[in-house]
């Protein structure tokens, strides 16, 4: 079928979904880079030696060092979180497809998205169970 011959509103419905995913990038770009320059602005105004040691980079990974980090004003914490937010957005990017195509009822591409998400989400898990 031509671009011509589709309803107009599918057509409506079709670039409705990209520009869904074209804001979530780009707001996921933006934010990450908004917490990039924080934390280096925070570096700036706070230079220290930093020990990059094996056990010294295993307690920037607690829960209660990252949260402490944040609110205290480290910068390391901050630039950590725009990295995960940053990797994060592109998983997003699928999961928003998902929803958009089953919206539109195509569920080819609701299944190959979908196959698509699985693979992440066994990557990830099959690197937490490498980890130790």
């Amino acid at each position: 079928m031509q671009p011509e011959q589709l309803p107009k509103d599918r057509i409506e419905n079709e670039a409705n979904v990209y520009a869904d995913v074209y804001r979530l990038l780009i707001g996921g770009m933006i934010l990450s880079n908004v917490l990039f320059a924080i934390g280096v602005a925070l570096a700036l105004l706070h230079p220290r030696y930093l020990p990059l040691t094996a056990q010294w980079i295993k307690t920037q990974y607690q829960w209660t060092s990252f949260t402490h980090g944040l609110s205290s004003g480290q910068p390391i914490p901050w630039m950590l979180l725009a990295t995960v937010l940053l990797i994060l957005t592109p998983v997003a990017r699928v999961i928003v497809s998902i929803a958009a195509f089953a919206t539109d009822h195509d569920y080819k591409f609701v299944v190959i998205t979908s196959i698509v998400l699985l693979v992440i989400v066994l990557t990830i898990a099959l690197g937490l169970l490498g980890l130790e």
